[in-house]
Order: structure tokens, then C-alpha cells, then sequence
């Protein structure tokens, strides 16, 4: 039987509406608009169709965003730390977002540290990470991760006491998704893989919940193929690279894999729409918390 098909882009169409009440009271009930900065070093196609498509729901929730564009000759951790310094202390940016990847030559946990704790949109800073790192909310759950689990909770797929692989460490994808799945918000058993792992193949086939999120040339077509797959286990493919003139790919053979799993992302189309929802509803909870306000509640 074929998977049932977790579909971001309608899961977040549904949520919506619910955004867009939050963004109406903040503007009605307190005067204010929440607003997005994000910064942009270089030049990555995938961080431009990212921080595109999060201004094009910025918009349509009327909340305000701008981009700050760093080219990657310019980028030095002294200039971006002077561009997150002016934003931590301009009031009418309630939320700041630094767009990865960026150079290998810069500090980026300096980076991270230095972004206001209530600006933290991704959750990078080590204020941020102690939340989830114990097993609670805190300010905030890093974008992906918060995109995924409402995609589990939506598609009911089991999560307590299943096995769950995650592949990938990346400060934004992998490595709180790893954390979190495996913490005291939802109680799964968590192997957490990465290019080193030996024997990847099988160790994928004992999950319950597969989640690559590798997004990286790996030198063949697709990272998870359907040998790879136990029959019946959600697939979750965070991946996102791209392979041609406007042609971007999962790390999942989604055709092969589809008739194998019992739930399956789209990609593009499943975990993208919900990052950047995620990061909508981090734009929202930013802006309450600076009202003195508890984080939105949504039916999801």
C-alpha cells in the first residue's frame, strides 16, 4: 500500500488562518507588527529560495520583513557582528534570523551567541539551546525542528517509544531535531547518524521515523533509497539541495520510497512550507514575548 503523503504546503494553508489571527490581534490589540530581519551572506540557492519564500509569507500575513545582504568577499565575523548589534537594539525589529550557510571562515557560534535571546528566531544561541536541550519549550524550537513535529502531530504518526534515525547535525536541521524527538517533548529512541556512521543503510531500516536532513551532494542520486526503508515507517525528508536551473531534490527517492513507507513527506512541498510557518509562528511568539505575552496556541 502506498504511503499517505504528509503534505506541508496544504498543512500549512490549513494553519494559516490561525497565524494571521495572532499577527490582527497584535496590531489591533497592542499597536504592533511583528518584524523579521534576516541576514544573508553569499550567494547559496537554497538560502535565497528560503529567505524568498519567508518574505512571501511574511507578507501575506502582514507582518514586516527585510533581508540584509552581506556578499561573501565582505563577510568578516566583525561586520556581522556589527550588523546583529544594530539589530538587537532597534525596537522595531522584534526578530532576527541568520540565514544558513555561511562562510566556514567566520565564528558562527560567536554569531549566534551575540542575537538578542528574545531575537533568537532559530533558537542557535546557547541562551536558546538550554530549552530544549532539557526537555522543555523554552523561548523557542528551532525552525525545522518545530516544522517536523507539527507535521507528526498532524498526521498522528506514533512517536513515544519509537526508534527514530536522524541523519545530519547541522545547528538548525539535525542536530536539535535529534534532541528533541529523543527528549522529554516527545520520549522517541533516537540514533543520531552523520557522514562518519558506518553501515547507515541498516541502521535505517530499524527506524520508525526516518529523517534525513542532509541537503548535501553525497555522489548518488538519492541518500535514502527504498532498501533503506522498514515497510511502514514516516519518512521525513528535511533535505534540500539543488540539482539544476530551478531544480531542487530531497535526500529521498521520494517515487521508490512512497510505495515502502507508511507516511512520506513531499520534497519540495513537505518540510520547506513548515520551516518557514515555523518560523512565522517564532515571529509571532518573538513579538508577544517583547508584550510581556505568553507564546501563541494553535490547533496543531
Amino acid at each position: 500500500m502506498a504511503a499517505i503523503i504528509m503534505d506541508g504546503r496544504a498543512l500549512s494553508a490549513h494553519l494559516m488562518p490561525e497565524l494571521r489571527a495572532h499577527v490582527d490581534e497584535l496590531k489591533r490589540g497592542f499597536g504592533c507588527t511583528p518584524s523579521l530581519t534576516a541576514i544573508l551572506v553569499g550567494d547559496d540557492p537554497a538560502s535565497r529560495q528560503y529567505v524568498k519564500n519567508k518574505q512571501r509569507v511574511a507578507g501575506e500575513l502582514g507582518c514586516d520583513s527585510r533581508t540584509v545582504r552581506m556578499p561573501s568577499a565582505d563577510a568578516t565575523t566583525g561586520a556581522l557582528l556589527k550588523v546583529i548589534e544594530e539589530l538587537n537594539a532597534d525596537a522595531r525589529v522584534n526578530a532576527i534570523l541568520l540565514q544558513l550557510p555561511i562562510p566556514d571562515s567566520l565564528d558562527r557560534f560567536r554569531l549566534f551567541d551575540a542575537i538578542a535571546p528574545e531575537k533568537d528566531l532559530d533558537a542557535i544561541g546557547a541562551s536558546s539551546v538550554g530549552g530544549f536541550y532539557r526537555g522543555q519549550w523554552g523561548r523557542f524550537i528551532p525552525c525545522t525542528p518545530r516544522g517536523v513535529l507539527t507535521l507528526l502531530d498532524y498526521y498522528r504518526v506514533p512517536v513515544e517509544g519509537a526508534r527514530a534515525v536522524v541523519i545530519g547535525r547541522s545547528d538548525i536541521a539535525g542536530k536539535p531535531t535529534a534532541l528533541i524527538l529523543g527528549g522529554r517533548l516527545r520520549n522517541a529512541t533516537v540514533t543520531w547518524c552523520h557522514r562518519h556512521t558506518r553501515d547507515l543503510a541498516a541502521i535505517c531500516r530499524e527506524a520508525d521515523i526516518l529523517i534525513p536532513c542532509v541537503g548535501a551532494d553525497t555522489g548518488r542520486p538519492y541518500l535514502i533509497t527504498a532498501d533503506m526503508v522498514k515497510p511502514g515507517a514516516c519518512v521525513i525528508d528535511v533535505g534540500f539541495r539543488r540539482v539544476g536551473p530551478g531544480i531542487f531534490i530531497g535526500d529521498v527517492d521520494f517515487e521508490a520510497v512512497k510505495e515502502v513507507a507508511g507516511w512520506i513527506t513531499l520534497n519540495p512541498g513537505g518540510t520547506g512550507p513548515m520551516t518557514v510557518l515555523a518560523l512565522m509562528q517564532n515571529l509571532i511568539d518573538a513579538t508577544r514575548y517583547q508584550l510581556g505575552l505568553d507564546r501563541a496556541a494553535y490547533s496543531v
